[in-house]
């Protein structure tokens, strides 16, 4: 008899734990970012000068928005709330970094190379982590998991 089925069903009863280090890893991210731009007036410049850099209209507003959507969905993504909601903010905030700012960097001589680039830049990782969170939920050590267990009941 094989060993195989028993220790994919086992493995699959773990997935919990790499949802959680997935979840807290990539909200701590966004969470510190945020926190770092809005409070930090040089990192806030930083943020602005990115931003009418790449010619992203009203870059004061749209600064503040984008660090404070960081830093709540990051801190939404640390206790497991709202996690879908959540996850799809912060990869809107990913797609509008990779079309405006990082893909400007990526300089390649062939498709391959090119695409290669694309799915080194730690923005496309984020968005792609986002987007299995937005799909497989928060997981059961969460408070998506709690509300809807208490919902439940």
């Amino acid at each position: 008899m094989s060993c195989a089925p028993i220790l994919v069903s086992e493995l699959h009863s773990l997935e919990w734990v790499g949802i959680l280090l997935a979840r807290v890893a990539v909200g701590l991210l966004f969470f510190l970012s945020g926190r770092a731009k809005l409070f930090s007036a040089t990192r806030r410049q930083e943020m602005r000068q990115t931003l009418i850099e790449a010619h992203v209209p009203f870059p004061e507003i749209t600064a503040v928005f984008v660090s404070t959507v960081e830093f709540v969905c990051g801190l939404l993504l640390v206790i497991g709330a709202l996690t879908p909601l959540a996850s799809l903010m912060l990869a809107g905030v990913m797609i509008v970094a990779i079309t405006t700012t990082a893909i400007r960097n990526v300089e390649a001589s062939s498709a391959a190379e090119w695409l290669s680039a694309i799915l080194y830049l730690p923005e496309v990782l984020y968005l792609i982590i986002l987007i299995w969170l937005f799909f497989s939920g928060a997981g059961w050590l969460s408070v998506d998991h709690l509300v809807l267990w208490q919902t439940q009941l």
